[in-house]
């Protein structure tokens, strides 16, 4: 769902970004806050993985397909704002390095996948998981929210691209809901069984669980596995991914709109995940996946790490 440049109208790109940098900024103030250790390694990696998620489409019943978004699971992971913040980072590489959604759309792209999804995902799983109670209410309350996020990302999608004038509410509402919400069953399919995996495997890795954020034990192990399963999946299994058209483009087409044809604001040196001048596409995926998971990983990284610098100096400051 990474809207691209030219089918949004300019009052909705800056509508979007203003909400879009104002949620980020909040979570820069809140994660700084409660900046703990355990955040700084989990964003590198979260970040990793994410990328690596998102480019495994798989096919959908119709002639579509989807692929992870990830914001209910972020959010487990690392608490609502830790998680929108890697998000943010995850988004932006993909606009600026792959041409992976629009450079003016950036802020509707953060907005829809990451203050919905991270932010309005994780209150829903929170309250199920109080709900139901731990461990199932953890696990049953991301399914549902992740599900949920994609529907709700498809909806703003939808109301974002009517503005404009271009597109019809109504039809374009129902074409996308028709689409994500079978997507969104990929969604919740991933996000349950990684919860589940990690509560088997490592409980102090959920946020929250038990009122607890714990510390997390074998940082290194942790990082190392992480991004080697990262980059498995970036480097030799998104090259076999579904080629179907993605559900906003299948909604698209479906509709009948011929996008406007938009020069991009930046020329991403990989552009559709294929390095300049190379013809083997398999062989391009697997660079460009090897790539974007390496600079996701580094900048989220390099994010917690000055997050957590500056929490530390403010609590000095104060301390003294």
């Amino acid at each position: 769902m990474h809207i691209q440049d030219g089918l949004l109208d300019v009052r909705t790109c800056v509508a979007a970004g203003v909400l879009a940098m104002s949620a980020v900024g909040y979570a820069v103030h809140r994660v700084r806050q409660s900046f703990a250790d355990r955040a700084a390694p989990l964003m590198g990696v979260a970040a990793a993985c994410l990328f690596a998620g998102q480019m495994l489409n798989f096919p959908v019943p119709g002639g579509t397909s989807g692929h992870l978004l990830g914001g209910v699971l972020a959010a487990v992971l690392l608490g609502p704002w830790a998680g929108l913040l890697v998000l943010t980072v995850v988004l932006a590489v993909q606009c600026v390095l792959f041409q992976d959604g629009g450079v003016t759309a950036l802020g509707a792209n953060v907005f829809n996948v990451g203050v919905l999804g991270s932010l309005v995902g994780y209150t829903m799983f929170a309250s199920l998981r109080r709900l139901v109670g731990d461990p199932a209410g953890t696990v049953f309350g991301s399914v549902l929210a992740a599900w949920f996020s994609v529907v709700l990302a498809a909806v703003a999608c939808s109301m974002q691209l009517a503005i404009g004038g271009r597109f019809v509410l109504g039809p374009t509402l129902g074409a996308m809901l028709l689409a994500h919400t079978m997507i969104g069953v990929g969604e919740a399919l991933i996000t349950g069984m990684a919860v589940s995996f990690i509560l088997r495997a490592r409980p102090d890795l959920v946020y929250g669980r038990n009122g607890q954020a714990g510390a997390v034990s074998h940082v290194a192990q942790w990082v190392v596995g992480g991004l080697a399963l990262a980059l498995v999946a970036a480097v030799l299994i998104s090259p076999f991914a579904s080629s179907s058209p993605d559900g906003l483009e299948w909604a698209i087409e479906r509709l009948g709109v011929e996008p406007e044809p938009v020069e991009p604001v930046l020329a991403a040196p990989m552009p559709d995940y294929t390095p300049r001048g190379l013809e083997n596409l398999r062989l391009a995926g697997s660079i460009a996946g090897a790539v974007g998971t390496v600079v996701v990983f580094v900048a989220a990284s390099l994010l917690a790490r000055g997050l957590g610098t500056r929490s530390s100096l403010a609590h000095a400051s104060h301390a003294s």
